[in-house]
């Protein structure tokens, strides 16, 4: 296969990176110099050079935004039925694709993506006058922080038990080791597929396997037995169902 020459690019990671300048031979002594970028975007992720997704965050939350806006101009009021169906067909996905990839650790975009969520919930008849914890408990919809949560575990799951093929024992630079390892605690309390928790600093301690070693290893034995997708679904809804982020979030302003 060849590459087009304009639509490679070059983008520099890490603090201690010569940041050298790269060509690309074309035909025969003809060469291209690659632009250098500061950010860029793979499979509709976008991420810069400091492996930060704010702005990927703030587009999502625009595309949204334009989505809900439309929905105000053509319903003044829907029921709840109505609303759950447009919502999570329309709005809602915007929010979360790929969410197990950029997941945000920054307060402010955690709220920036709740209060599109926030203002949505306002379009229910009936609603509009409850604060956000009783409209989503009403519609029995979580917060979007606790949905992000679900999916990072679920992920976890479809990688252990290789319905992912990912090979989450080798060596990543990036994660300082292996993706997941086994945890070395012999405790019986708990499950049999604990994680070993991964002490990390700047940007990768908001790494998916970094993150996620908590939620995994608190997981009770009956929930990981789980024999596919579907059933760890069930029942991690039924364990989870009682957590205070269910449908409590607090915004920072």
């Amino acid at each position: 296969m060849r590459f087009h020459p304009e639509k490679c690019k070059v983008m520099h990671m890490g603090s201690t990176n010569p940041k050298h300048q790269y060509r690309m031979t074309i035909t025969g002594e003809q060469t291209h110099t690659l632009q250098t970028v500061e950010e860029t975007k793979d499979l509709g992720v976008a991420v810069d050079h400091l492996l930060k997704f704010s702005s990927h965050i703030q587009a999502q939350v625009n595309k949204a935004n334009r989505v809900l806006g439309a929905l105000k101009h053509t319903f003044t009021a829907l029921d709840s039925t109505a609303f759950l169906n447009l919502y999570k067909s329309l709005i809602r996905p915007h929010l979360e694709y790929a969410s197990a990839v950029w997941n945000p650790k920054l307060k402010r975009d955690k709220d920036s993506l709740e209060r599109v969520q926030r203002r949505a919930t306002r379009l229910v008849e009936g609603l509009s006058h409850l604060p956000y914890c009783e409209r989503l408990a009403s519609l029995q919809l979580p917060t979007l922080h606790f949905r992000r949560q679900r999916t990072d575990v679920i992920q976890t799951f479809k990688i252990l038990r290789n319905i992912d093929k990912v090979n989450y024992s080798r060596e990543c630079s990036y994660c300082g080791g292996a993706m997941f390892e086994p945890s070395l605690c012999t405790t019986t309390r708990g499950h049999n597929l604990k994680l070993q928790v991964q002490h990390q600093l700047g940007p990768k301690k908001n790494f998916f396997s970094a993150r996620v070693t908590d939620a995994w290893n608190s997981l009770s034995q009956y929930t990981i037995n789980a024999t596919s997708v579907e059933s760890f679904k069930a029942r991690l809804h039924k364990e989870w169902s009682t957590k205070p982020d269910l449908y409590q979030y607090t915004f920072s302003y």
